[in-house]
């Protein structure tokens, strides 16, 4: 079918617009059928960290006693605060593994004050601090549970690896030659799907069901019952997962969104949206306009996650921001 144009997000000051963000979305329900959407829902995009949470299910599936805290920071793009990797230390441990074999590289912890704190005490960030190094940690816990080499376990043609993308493909419904790979931030392969296929991912999550099933609801629970360490303090996944009754959700870069939503008054949805220029700004106010066109109340709390109007470091009000999600069942 056609569904109707890209939506937008566009940002104003004195009445003009400023800028403007397209959006691509695909809403699919529990049996993995596109249910709703607009612009192009086979846009072939890579979730990037939008895909942890399948990522995650060779460790979910083969450590079904694993605390739901490692499960989660194994799901995460954590801030590097003390808390996220002190659990990160945790899920090395183990597997034996120590920092130093995580293949995932540095960067400064993205909580500003886990960053400042390195920087007092003249430390350079380490691979531990990297957003991904729970992932990481817990690939190599997977690889030591079902018998795979830990060396080389961010290669494309690693075991590990290839069950990956084999649960991408056979959870999105997509031949296993429709995932395509590259490369992501953090070394390991980043697969790209037409957007329906990675609504199917999160429809999976809302409602889980087959071979998986198991490995599935644990992920879910690890996320909704840790969203603190899915992001961090002030992020987006972590501050609404908690407002939204069983929500689940993973933000990916370059403004990929992925929501497994359970409790709508149209059953279990999985959604999956790009922001097509990458402008993560956007991601919030479309991630509330989807919640509300779903029939979701949207509480004073929710909207102060996207606030419509802006202001500048004075305070003083200096535009707005307006989104059109035409919104339209399959």
């Amino acid at each position: 079918m056609t569904l109707p144009e890209p939506g937008q997000v566009t940002y104003t000051r004195a009445g003009l617009a400023e800028s403007r963000h397209e959006v691509h979305l695909a809403v699919v329900d529990a049996r993995g059928d596109l249910w709703a959407g607009c612009g192009d829902p086979d846009l072939l995009s890579f979730p990037r960290s939008s895909s942890k949470p399948v990522q995650a299910l060779p460790l979910a599936l083969a450590a079904p006693e694993l605390p739901q805290d490692e499960l989660a920071i194994a799901c995460a793009s954590h801030a590097g605060t003390p808390g996220h990797l002190a659990v990160v230390r945790r899920l090395l441990e183990r597997s034996g593994s120590a920092e130093g074999d995580l293949r995932c590289g540095s960067h400064p912890p993205f909580d500003p004050g886990a960053a400042a704190d390195l920087i007092r005490r003249g430390e350079a960030p380490t691979p531990l601090h990297h957003n991904c190094s729970g992932k990481h940690a817990g690939m190599l816990l997977a690889c030591a549970l079902l018998g795979w080499p830990r060396e080389g376990y961010t290669q494309p043609d690693h075991p590990l690896q290839r069950r990956i993308r084999e649960l991408h493909a056979g959870l999105a419904d997509l031949p296993l030659d429709a995932v395509q790979m590259g490369t992501d931030g953090c070394s390991v392969p980043a697969f790209a799907l037409p957007l329906v296929g990675a609504a199917r991912l999160f429809a999976r999550l809302a409602a889980p069901a087959g071979p998986h099933a198991a490995g599935l609801e644990r992920v879910f629970q690890a996320m909704r019952h840790h969203p603190d360490l899915i992001a961090g303090p002030g992020r987006l996944d972590t501050t609404l997962m908690p407002l939204v009754p069983g929500l689940a959700t993973k933000m990916g870069a370059e403004a990929f969104y992925g929501l497994a939503l359970r409790d709508t008054p149209h059953g279990p949805l999985g959604v999956a949206f790009k922001v097509l220029d990458g402008g993560e700004r956007a991601r919030p106010h479309v991630a509330l306009a989807i919640l509300e066109a779903l029939g979701l109340p949207l509480t004073a709390e929710l909207r102060a996650l996207a606030p419509a109007t802006q202001h500048n470091w004075a305070g003083r009000e200096v535009g707005h921001v307006q989104v059109r999600l035409p919104l339209i069942r399959a």
